[in-house]
């Protein structure tokens, strides 16, 4: 082999042909490492364990933005919290979780683009998460539960409405937040209509105007938006209707199903070690 041979194609002798091989090998190679080296800033290192978290953004106080935020956080590594998010489920979540040795990529959504993200497998777990029977066609559930709530309506504390049970109800215009869940009994009655919302304070408004006749919720949360808006004395709480536990949810396969029995590892290690009772008195 010649001088310019080497030079033109230091592998074989077939000239110019696989001169542009050797540079398409080099191309590719170049692309296949940038893309290993953007997937370990983002997802850490070689046996790191990391899971995609996606949650709400108007749940007080279970999970809610914290004010003035300003960036995204990156993984949120075992000791450390999120620079957007707060609340006594992201609390527990979090704790449990980091517990167990896990990172945290979070995702915070609008509630019905959050579970159908998790539907889709884009993120790994949602919460928090009420059953029902067709959340658990799709979902594993943890066994550990991350909050309890009460659901019950409200209505004007000038209202002569007399309860006497659902049936009280008959003919009348509850509002409802949009893709939450208010147990199986609720979602079999038809005989009132059931007004869709986005957000908690824009039923409150609804209900104070009259345009609604009730606001049907979850007690504490509604109660902490009616105390950070000062609206608690516009309003009266008939007697609850239903309760239930919200726990975390994945799709079903068995990677999801090892991350739950995790998370009900690390939520029992957090009680044990006095973190859950310290969470618990934060948000009293």
């Amino acid at each position: 082999m010649n001088i310019t041979n080497k030079i033109n194609n230091p592998f074989c002798h077939h000239g110019s042909f696989c001169r542009v091989s050797f540079i398409k090998k080099c191309f590719l190679i170049t692309i296949t490492l940038g893309f290993v080296l953007l997937n370990a800033s983002r997802y850490g290192t070689a046996g790191e364990k990391i899971v995609k978290v996606a949650t709400l953004v108007d749940y007080p106080p279970y999970c809610f933005l914290k004010e003035n935020h300003k960036t995204d956080d990156g993984l949120i590594a075992p000791g450390s919290d999120s620079s957007k998010l707060q609340g006594y489920s992201w609390d527990i979540l979090r704790y449990s979780i980091h517990a167990m040795g896990y990172s945290i990529e979070l995702h915070i959504y609008p509630w019905t683009r959050a579970m159908k993200y998790t539907e889709t497998g884009y993120v790994d777990l949602l919460f928090p998460t009420a059953k029902n029977k067709e959340r658990e066609k799709i979902f594993y559930y943890s066994h550990e539960y991350v909050d309890q709530v009460k659901y019950l309506v409200y209505i004007r504390k000038d209202s002569s409405f007399t309860w006497n049970g659902l049936i009280s109800l008959k003919g009348l215009r509850i509002g409802v937040m949009r893709g939450w869940n208010y147990g199986e009994r609720w979602k079999a009655l038809d005989y009132f209509e059931k007004y869709k919302l986005n957000t908690i304070v824009q039923g409150f408004q609804m209900v104070h105007r009259k345009r609604l006749d009730g606001f049907a919720g979850y007690e504490i949360n509604f109660d902490y938006t009616l105390e950070k808006n000062n609206m608690k004395s516009l309003f009266k709480k008939l007697p609850s209707f239903d309760s239930c536990e919200e726990f975390i949810v994945g799709l079903k396969n068995t990677r999801i199903l090892q991350i739950l029995k995790d998370f009900d590892e690390g939520k029992k290690k957090i009680i044990m070690n006095g973190t859950f009772d310290k969470i618990v008195k934060k948000w009293q």
